[in-house]
């Protein structure tokens, strides 16, 4: 207990941040200068359900994507997703330092009572670098790092979160085939009914 100098107890008042674990708040952060992190807010933004503000609003279902397997033109339409750069080294699925800051605003997001009970699908993408076989498993290998990372800091409930690899079969257009870039991760809201 400490005392001020008129002889007054000091309260010690401590902050709680939730959602950061004791390791990553000890940890240096080393970023990639090209990178750029999304916060939490933007991530919230477009993951969560969007309420309608007025009456007589229709929306039109997106021609210029396309559906995951198994899902329907008309569920996909309404899907809500975000591509976040999560670095990994080449060829590993192991997460760095780099990968902090990006990773503490996904929890913090996915944690967030706007996303409660939602659930998610991490889908890994590499470059085309490397053979397909060894790109999908790698790609999966990234998502399950990165699903056990929430589940492990972030308490998110495990049947939340799926994990799914893509390999290099959904490269981003505008970036060359073998560029950093396409070594991404992508959070996407899946339908209540999956």
């Amino acid at each position: 207990m400490a005392w001020n100098t008129n002889g007054r107890r000091i309260v010690a008042t401590i902050a709680l941040v939730v959602g950061v674990s004791p390791v990553m708040l000890n940890q240096p952060v080393h970023s990639d200068p090209d990178s750029e992190v999304v916060d939490a807010r933007s991530i919230i933004g477009s993951l969560a359900q969007p309420h309608a503000k007025t009456r007589g609003l229709s929306v039109a279902p997106r021609s210029d994507i396309t559906p995951e397997p198994g899902e329907t033109p008309r569920s996909y339409a309404a899907a809500r997703k975000i591509d976040l750069d999560i670095p990994f080294p080449n060829g590993s699925a192991r997460l760095t330092n780099a990968a902090d800051r990006q990773l503490v605003q996904l929890g913090a997001a996915l944690a967030a009572p706007e996303l409660r009970g939602a659930r998610f699908r991490i889908a890994g993408h590499t470059s085309a670098t490397g053979s397909p076989a060894f790109n999908q498993k790698l790609s999966k290998e990234r998502a399950e790092a990165v699903r056990a990372y929430l589940i492990r800091e972030y308490r998110i409930a495990p049947e939340r979160l799926e994990a799914s690899g893509y390999g290099a079969t959904r490269l981003l257009p505008e970036f060359p085939q073998n560029a950093d870039r396409q070594r991404r991760v992508e959070i996407s809201a899946m339908p209540k009914s999956q």
